[in-house]
């Protein structure tokens, strides 16, 4: 295990370089650095790459995130404004320049001559209909609550688009980078179009067809804004539920890329004369409690469980060493906003977990349900290890294991009394905490969490520019999120995918932002 404490160490280092790289990066008037990620060789036109999912997407609409499986096809169709690129720096997309003249005033000046995969023009009028639908209550989009900020959108005029703010947000590029900030045709909008039967974006590649369950065809864009991009004439996505075929898959050359590379095939696949493993650090994984529901209305209870699972064990078992116990924060080391205090604030400690819950007053009879999903070995195995560990300190825990979509479902609707998730700090800025515990947001609408004191901070974080101060907040943010114990978080993991030596100039996204990696397949070409 030694070895891979190293690899730990890698993604401190990793962190440490996004640290700097936050929303409120400097206004930007270059375009998108056009060097090449694929070496020293010239890249070559042309070919399909075959690409292994790990779930069938359940939905395409890009304003409405299902998962990275998912995502990793609707960033081939679509551009933000601007997005995250090879060290997680944020940099133009659809626009080719932004200004913030005051605090609460963004100005993104847009590119010209882009047109939509159906031939229509891309404007500011675009940017205000796909603006308005991710702000609008009905739509569930993932990142409403995080722009929410956003209190008007003008149209200056067709390439210039002005965004006033009720307040400062300190954060705020760094979600309009995320993929689910896309922006869509306002004329398929307006006619009633639908994302998730048609796909009408401005992206490197568009939607050719769409076999549920079986494969998905993207084809190149020939009219792609960013000049001689991509290489590729075609991207085909197939569904690889089943992890050991997905890497039987890979090993035979019947696809040529996969994500998600399961653990305990991690260093067996870095040995593979014809295979390349691109890996780095940043998600992590957690257990969500339902807090409606008891036990878990009762933080006792939650803060209970937090000292009943072994962290170590997850690691060896479920990720074969290659990870790190959390035992504090979520913002990661040497990060600006890094509190060390808070290490240790959770440790395996199973008499203080019975103490717990027989304060709470639960004694050997509690059982509880835990959701999980079969279709991922990591997420099926901690929940074993979590059931295990649980046993010890008398609490009886029944596994309910899904696929994958139905396992989404049912968090979406709070069917669960708690669950194991797989998440990445999803942004290079602390307020990535917004999206998981403010009253309202995705994560809290599904699980009930609400509390008056996480919400002031994370307000007052987000709209505070000084950097001292957002430290000090998130501090405070991190010490009561770990006293109320909405979520138990557990180890950061490796995440990994795998691709054969032909596939060239694919790059592994640092950090938290490893799942929004496959942005880099336009760059993306295949040896002879």
């Amino acid at each position: 295990m030694k070895g891979h404490q190293l690899s730990r160490r890698q993604f401190l280092g990793a962190v440490a370089g996004l640290a700097g790289l936050a929303a409120g990066c400097a206004p930007a008037s270059t375009p998108l650095p056009g060097e090449r990620l694929g070496g020293g060789d010239q890249p070559r036109y042309g070919g399909t790459l075959t690409f292994g999912l790990s779930s069938d997407p359940p939905n395409l609409d890009p304003h409405v995130a299902t998962g990275t499986a998912a995502m990793n096809v609707k960033m081939q169709v679509y551009n933000g404004l601007v997005r995250y690129w090879r060290k997680g720096e944020v940099v133009p997309d659809l626009a080719e320049s932004w200004e913030t003249p005051d605090p609460t005033t963004y100005i993104f000046r847009l590119r010209r001559g882009v047109k939509f995969h159906d031939g229509s023009d891309f404007t500011a009028r675009d940017v205000k209909a796909s603006l308005e639908r991710i702000l609008d209550p009905k739509v569930g989009a993932t990142r409403r609550a995080d722009i929410r900020d956003i209190k008007e959108i003008v149209v200056v005029d067709d390439y210039t688009v002005r965004l006033n703010l009720s307040r400062p947000n300190a954060a705020l590029l760094a979600y309009l980078a995320r993929p689910e900030c896309a922006i869509l045709s306002a004329r398929f909008l307006e006619a009633g179009g639908d994302p998730n039967v048609r796909a009408v974006g401005t992206g490197p590649f568009r939607l050719v067809s769409r076999e549920p369950g079986v494969r998905i065809v993207l084809e190149k864009n020939p009219d792609y804004f960013r000049q001689g991009r991509p290489y590729l004439d075609r991207v085909v996505f197939m569904a690889y539920p089943d992890e050991n075929t997905r890497v039987t898959a890979i090993r035979a050359g019947d696809v040529d890329f996969i994500e998600y590379v399961p653990w305990k095939d991690t260093a067996a696949l870095q040995r593979e004369p014809h295979i390349q493993v691109f890996s780095g650090y940043g998600p992590f994984m957690c257990l969500i409690f339902n807090v409606r529901q008891k036990p878990f209305d009762d933080p006792r209870v939650r803060r209970a469980f937090g000292y009943a699972v072994n962290r170590q064990s997850i690691i060896d078992v479920v990720f074969f060493g290659r990870g790190a116990p959390i035992t504090g924060g979520l913002v990661p080391r040497e990060h600006w906003a890094y509190n060390p205090n808070l290490e240790g604030t959770y440790t395996y400690d199973p008499n203080r977990a019975r103490a717990l819950l027989k304060e709470a007053g639960y004694g050997d009879e509690l059982r509880v349900r835990l959701l999980s999903t079969s279709q991922y070995g990591m997420h099926q195995s901690t929940a074993e290890v979590v059931q295990n560990d649980l046993k010890k300190v008398g609490v009886q825990v029944d596994l309910e294991l899904y696929d994958w979509p139905t396992t989404v479902d049912k968090h979406n609707k709070g069917e669960y009394q708690f669950r194991v998730h797989g998440l990445a700090p999803e942004v290079n800025d602390p307020d990535f905490l917004t999206q998981f515990f403010r009253t309202d947001s995705p994560y809290t609408r599904s699980n009930g969490f609400s509390d008056p004191e996480v919400d002031r901070l994370l307000d007052e974080a987000r709209s505070t520019l000084d950097q001292g101060r957002r430290k000090a907040l998130y501090g405070e943010l991190e010490r009561r999120l770990l006293e109320l114990a909405p979520w138990v978080y557990l180890t950061w993991r490796e995440q990994s995918e795998a691709a054969l030596k032909k596939v060239r100039g694919y790059e592994h996204l640092p950090g938290g932002l490893a799942f929004v990696s496959a942005i880099t397949l336009e760059e993306v070409w295949l040896e002879a």
